[in-house]
C-alpha cells in the first residue's frame, strides 16, 4: 500500500508541476481546485485523442507521449501535418469559443493527458484575472509562432524547408549519437512528405542530397543528424 501512495504522490506531484508551468499567475491553491476537479486519461498507440465530436468538452494538456496532428484521407490514411511532444493546452482555442476542429488528434505513442472538464476550466476563468492572463499569454506567444512559421513557408524553398523540419525534430526529439544526433520519433518519408505537403518521391530527392553532403544518415525510419551546422545554416538564410 505505502509504494502504491508513493506513486499516486509522485504523479500528483509531476502534474502540479505541468499545471505550474502552464498556467504561471494562478496560486497553488486555484492549481489544486483545478486538479481537484479534472482527471487523468491514458491512450495507446494510434488511439484516438480529440476529433470534431469532443474538441470542445474539455481543456486536454499533454502530461506525456506524442501525438499526431492530421486527418484522414479518402482511401482512409492518416495524413500527419504536426507532431507534438510539449507539456502543455493541446485543444486551448476549441475549448474557449466551443468551435469544432477539422482535424484529428492521434496518440502517436503511448500518451497521457490531464482532462480538465470545460464548465470547470470556464468557472476558474470567469473568477480569476491571473488565469485570463495566462490564456491571453499563451494564445499570444502561438499566434507569434504561427506568423513565423507563415512567413518562412512563403518565402522558404524546398530544401530549406527539409533543413528545418530535420533541425526541429532533431531540438525536440533527438538523442545523443555517435555520429551526432539520432531523432527518437520513428517517421518515414512518406510522413516527412506529409508534413511538407509534398510527395515521397521529391522528399526522397532532397533526403538523398542531404545525405551525398554526409549532412544525414537516413534507413527506413532511422534518422541521424549528423551536421546539424548545416541545417540552421539553411533554415538562417531565410
Amino acid at each position: 500500500m505505502a509504494a502504491h501512495a508513493d506513486v499516486s504522490i509522485f504523479y500528483k506531484r509531476e502534474v502540479y508541476e505541468v499545471l505550474k508551468r502552464v498556467f504561471k499567475n494562478i496560486s497553488d491553491y486555484k492549481i489544486q481546485s483545478i486538479l481537484e476537479n479534472s482527471n487523468i486519461k491514458k491512450y495507446q498507440k494510434n488511439d484516438l485523442i480529440l476529433s470534431q465530436e469532443n474538441s470542445s468538452d474539455a481543456l486536454y494538456i499533454l502530461l506525456d507521449g506524442i501525438i499526431q496532428i492530421g486527418y484522414l484521407s479518402p482511401s482512409g490514411r492518416f495524413h500527419a501535418f504536426s507532431y507534438y511532444s510539449e507539456k502543455h493546452l493541446i485543444n486551448l482555442l476549441p475549448c474557449l469559443n466551443s468551435q469544432a476542429i477539422d482535424y484529428d488528434y492521434y496518440a502517436f505513442n503511448q500518451v497521457r493527458i490531464l482532462q480538465i472538464p470545460k464548465a470547470v476550466f470556464i468557472e476558474e476563468i470567469s473568477h480569476s484575472n491571473a488565469l485570463k492572463q495566462d490564456v491571453l499569454d499563451i494564445l499570444s506567444l502561438r499566434m507569434h509562432y504561427l506568423i513565423q512559421q507563415v512567413k518562412f513557408l512563403q518565402v522558404a524553398n524546398l530544401h530549406q524547408k527539409v533543413c528545418k523540419i530535420l533541425l526541429d525534430l532533431s531540438m525536440q526529439y533527438g538523442e545523443a549519437h555517435a555520429l551526432g544526433t539520432e531523432i527518437r520519433l520513428k517517421i518515414s518519408q512518406h510522413d516527412l512528405a506529409d508534413l511538407l505537403s509534398s510527395s515521397r518521391q521529391t522528399i526522397n530527392k532532397e533526403i538523398k542530397i542531404l545525405a551525398q553532403q554526409d549532412v544525414v544518415f537516413w534507413q527506413y525510419e532511422n534518422i541521424i543528424i549528423k551536421n546539424k551546422d548545416y541545417l540552421s545554416k539553411q533554415v538562417l538564410l531565410i
